[in-house]
């Protein structure tokens, strides 16, 4: 009775060690279950360093051009007799500067101008005897007068074409480079030379877009040229384009000399040109811009920023937006250069959001 007494107990103590090791390897499972449930989310960001820019930044090389210029060519074609300048000379407006075959086309007026004659003296026998007696009918004199203006506009452009024969410079200038030589054979409209005025002369350099938001407001600047590189220039603004580039996303901008010092300088050379100094210098060396894409309004009125902190969680950074260029946007204060900001998927961002940043 005894020994079945005890392989009972026996027999329920090994059910019971069981049932324990069976409900802690549940626990364990589920307590592991949640900590996997339980890993961190990490979002992946697009962002964009802030870089903060600098007077080296500032720097452009450029090139001497003139401010008006020209290809010059024949409105008509054919052979040139003779070029008349050389590269490097000083022309007036009105000055013949080369010269076509022009036989054919003078011969071509005599003709026009020996038919327009004889259309002239038919007419006016014709109108005479009209008015006298009206021996001829209206009809006919109106055909005469016709044939007449027929005449009259062929004699007019025979003229035209032996002007057309002759290039004129359009404007005082100096010629910049020829194109083709004598006694070649050429068409309407074909480059023979160039002509640039000298008198004005400007430079145009292109610069990134993060520059040009700071760059425009600055109407002054200074260039020294590699031909005489112991003194300045004053430059002026001119002109800017508003548009990029779309193989080298930079804008175009023009500035013009204000004074050249009786230096001789000439179109192409090279320069370089740098902002002028003024009292607000020191705010070119703070300009920050970002994507408008970084932007996010609130509901106050405000724009914010997502920065991504040092343990790689964004937050949330009001700022005071300056000049809007395209799709770019000069950020004032409250950022800092070499921190982080994202740029894209900014709406569905929430604080302290973990994130991994990278860059496009």
């Amino acid at each position: 009775m005894l020994c079945r007494e005890l392989k009972v107990s026996f027999r329920w103590r090994r059910y019971a060690l069981a049932v324990s090791f069976l409900m802690l390897a549940t626990v364990g499972c589920k307590q592991e279950a949640e900590k996997v449930s339980e890993a961190p989310v990490i979002r992946p960001v697009l962002v964009e360093t802030l870089t903060i820019q600098t007077p080296s930044d500032l720097v452009f090389n450029g090139v001497v051009q003139a401010s008006q210029r020209a290809d010059l060519a024949f409105r008509v074609g054919g052979r040139i007799e003779s070029i008349l300048v050389s590269e490097g000379d000083s022309v007036t407006k009105g000055q013949e500067l080369a010269q076509l075959d022009d036989r054919e086309a003078k011969s071509a007026l005599k003709d026009a101008e020996l038919e327009l004659n004889k259309a002239s003296q038919e007419f006016k026998r014709a109108k005479a005897v009209f008015d006298k007696t009206q021996a001829i009918s209206k009809a006919d004199l109106d055909a005469l007068r016709t044939k007449l203006n027929l005449a009259s506009n062929k004699a007019q452009d025979a003229r035209e074409r032996v002007e057309y024969t002759k290039l004129v410079a359009p404007f005082d200038g100096v010629i910049g480079e020829k194109i083709v030589e004598s006694f070649t054979q050429v068409q309407a409209n074909q480059a023979i030379m160039t002509l640039q005025d000298v008198d004005n002369l400007e430079v145009e350099i292109n610069i990134p877009n993060r520059v040009m938001l700071s760059g425009v407001r600055n109407t002054k600047a200074l260039a020294t040229l590699a031909a005489i590189p112991d003194d300045t220039f004053d430059l002026t603004l001119q002109t800017y384009s508003t548009q990029a580039d779309r193989s080298s996303q930079t804008y175009s901008v023009v500035l013009g000399f204000d004074d050249l010092k009786g230096y001789r300088v000439l179109p192409g050379m090279s320069v370089r040109v740098f902002p002028a100094p003024t009292d607000t210098s020191s705010t070119l060396e703070r300009i920050v811009t970002i994507p408008l894409s970084a932007v996010v309004p609130d509901n106050q009125g405000q724009q914010f920023v997502w920065v991504v902190s040092g343990n790689n969680r964004v937050e949330k950074r009001f700022v005071e937006l300056g000049t809007v260029y395209n799709d770019r946007v000069v950020i004032k204060d409250n950022v800092s250069e070499g921190e982080q900001v994202v740029i894209a998927g900014v709406s569905s961002m929430t604080e302290s959001t973990l994130v991994r940043p990278y860059v496009d």
